[in-house]
């Protein structure tokens, strides 16, 4: 059998042709800013790329559309979607702010497995949320110190997890205080590793119970990865030992807060992500049939 990448060797790294692994060192602070905040209320809705950041957006504007502005995230994949969407947010605001890559766009976001980040810091400048986007940039920032390729693999959380992931399958067990991370972490995990993972549905502790029962002894290669602490992740943990072939619990990130800690957490499996994708000698980046798929489905 062939020996497997080496995470420290800077060769290894000739497989990222399209340099994501550059854009991940530097992404805190790489968002499009807009000239100042926009007159509220506010109301945010999220398409394709732009649907997680919506989603983590609902606990500061609950609204889908605000009569004063909306913030249409036009990540893609809307299917005939985006338009009437478009028309009836402009019955109901005063104000609507499109981001994305398409033709509606007025604030370009490029298409990346990293936009939700550049798409929830530009919402949050444009509602004056500013010091919450700038601990989402601390958080970032202090998890880049320690993920990037130049800390070693001992020292180094994501290429440590990388390792222990390869040729198993994860399965994301995320605290309610993060809406809906288990969804984002398994859309980063595709596009970036370019492999499969487990988003449990709402009710996960009952899926944890069920959904694994018949064939846990069958030695599926399944590795809970636990992200937070509460109630019920501590009882997913004592459900899973006997379920999966491993639990990870992951050391909580350097932030305060649910979005910041939230992002923390996707930033760190981004660059699990990444290495996965180098030790499979996969180029990280997107392939070109996404490309004609964006074109496809609007």
């Amino acid at each position: 059998m062939e020996a497997l990448p080496d995470l420290d060797n800077l060769e290894t790294y000739k497989a990222d042709k399209s340099r994501l692994g550059r854009a991940l060192e530097h992404l805190a602070g790489d968002f499009p800013r807009p000239e100042g905040a926009f007159p509220p209320p506010y109301g945010v809705v999220g398409l394709g790329e732009g649907w997680w950041p919506a989603e983590l957006l609902r606990s500061r504007f609950p609204d889908t559309l605000a009569r004063g502005t909306t913030f249409v995230l036009a990540g893609g994949y809307g299917l005939g979607r985006l338009e009437g969407l478009l028309a009836t947010a402009r019955e109901e605001s005063d104000r609507v702010v499109v981001l994305g890559f398409g033709p509606e766009a007025e604030v370009f976001v490029p298409s990346s497995p990293l936009s939700p980040y550049r798409y929830l810091r530009y919402v949050l400048e444009a509602t004056g949320e500013s010091e919450l986007g700038a601990a989402v940039d601390q958080a970032l920032a202090a998890e880049a110190e320690r993920l990037a390729p130049y800390v070693e693999s001992p020292q180094n959380p994501a290429k440590l997890l990388a390792w222990g992931l390869i040729e198993r399958i994860p399965l994301w067990v995320a605290s309610e205080r993060y809406p809906m991370l288990a969804q984002a972490l398994q859309q980063v995990f595709a596009r970036v590793a370019k492999s499969l993972s487990i988003a449990p549905p709402p009710a996960a502790l009952e899926f944890f119970i069920t959904a694994l029962e018949a064939r846990h002894e069958q030695g599926d290669p399944l590795v809970a990865v636990v992200l937070g602490d509460d109630e019920e992740t501590r009882l997913a943990k004592e459900v899973l030992t006997t379920r999966v072939d491993y639990l990870e619990e992951l050391e909580p990130p350097k932030a305060r807060g649910p979005i910041p800690e939230a992002l923390a957490y996707w930033y760190r499996l981004a660059w699990t992500s990444y290495y996965l994708a180098l030790l499979y000698r996969k180029d990280p980046g997107d392939h070109e049939v996404l490309e004609r798929l964006r074109e496809a489905a609007g």
